[in-house]
C-alpha cells in the first residue's frame, strides 16, 4: 500500500499533548505522478481535530476531501469524501505510545475499504536541538464483500530541530513493506507480498504564537524493488491552532 509511504498515518511521531490540551488542522495537499504516459494531478484538503481527554490518552479525528483530480490536464470529476479516520493515542511511558487507527468509508460501507492500523511509537529529545520520533505498526484493509484482507507493514522515523524557539525544520521518511494478504484459504503470498515502498520528506513548523503554527512539507514516494514503479512527488501545508 504506497499510502502509507505517501502520506503522513497518525497525526506525528511524538508525544500526546498535556491532559485536557487540543490541536486543530486545516491542511492542503498536491500530489503529481504519471502511470503509462498519462498525467495525473490531485489536490486534497484535510481538517483534523485531536484532544487529550485524561492523562496521556488522545483522541482524534481527520477528514480528508479529494478536492480536484486531473488526468492530462482534464478535470474528471472525481471528486469524494475520503475514509473518516478516527484515532487513538495512550502514551504508557514517557518515551513511548500505543496507538490504532480506524479509517471508516462514508460513501458505501459494504464495497469501500476500511483502513486499520495498531503500531507503536518511540521518540526521544536527543539534544536541545534535536528531537527523533519513530513508529512501527501494521495495517489492514478490509473490504466486507472481499475474502482477500491485504497487510503490510510501515513505519516511519523524523527528526525535528529546533533551530529558533519559533522555527522547527524536520526531515523524515516512511517505509511499507506489502506482506500479501489472508483469505479464506488461509495467507497467501500471491497478492504482491514483498514490495518496499519508501517515501523521505522534509518540512518545517512556524510558531507564530503560543496557539497558531504552519507546517509546510514535501515529498517523494515510490517502490524501490518494482521495476519502473512510479514516483508519487506531494507537497502539503497546515494551519495548527492549540486550544
Amino acid at each position: 500500500m504506497l499510502a502509507a509511504a505517501s502520506s503522513f498515518a497518525t497525526w506525528d511521531l511524538f508525544p500526546v499533548l498535556e491532559n485536557h490540551k487540543g490541536q486543530a488542522k486545516l491542511g492542503a495537499a498536491y500530489k503529481t505522478y504519471e502511470v503509462k504516459h498519462r498525467d495525473y494531478d490531485l489536490f486534497f484538503v484535510n481538517a483534523g481535530v485531536r484532544y487529550t481527554v485524561i492523562q496521556d490518552l488522545e483522541l482524534a479525528l481527520t477528514i480528508p476531501y479529494r478536492a480536484l483530480v486531473y488526468v492530462d490536464g482534464e478535470n474528471i470529476g472525481e471528486e469524494r469524501l475520503g475514509n473518516l479516520q478516527f484515532s487513538t493515542r495512550y502514551q504508557f511511558i514517557p518515551v513511548m505510545n500505543v496507538f490504532a487507527d480506524i479509517g471508516i468509508p462514508v460513501r458505501d460501507i459494504d464495497d469501500d475499504a476500511w483502513d486499520l492500523n495498531f503500531g507503536l511509537q518511540f521518540s526521544s529529545r536527543i539534544n536541545q536541538l534535536i528531537n527523533f520520533g519513530s513508529e512501527l505498526a501494521a495495517t489492514f484493509i478490509v473490504v466486507p464483500d472481499y475474502d482477500d484482507v491485504p497487510i503490510d507493514v510501515y513505519g516511519g522515523a523524523c527528526l525535528r530541530f529546533a533551530v529558533t524557539p519559533q522555527f522547527t525544520p524536520y526531515i523524515g521518511t516512511l517505509f511499507t513493506l506489502t506482506l500479501g494478504g489472508y483469505s479464506d484459504h488461509g495467507y497467501q503470498y500471491s497478492h504482491g507480498g514483498g514490495h518496499v515502498a519508501l517515501g523521505p520528506y522534509i518540512g518545517a513548523i512556524y510558531d507564530f504564537n503560543d496557539f497558531v503554527s504552519l507546517d509546510a512539507w514535501a515529498q517523494i514516494s515510490r517502490y524501490v524493488n518494482v521495476d519502473n514503479a512510479t514516483l508519487f512527488v506531494t507537497t502539503g501545508l497546515s494551519v495548527l491552532v492549540n486550544f
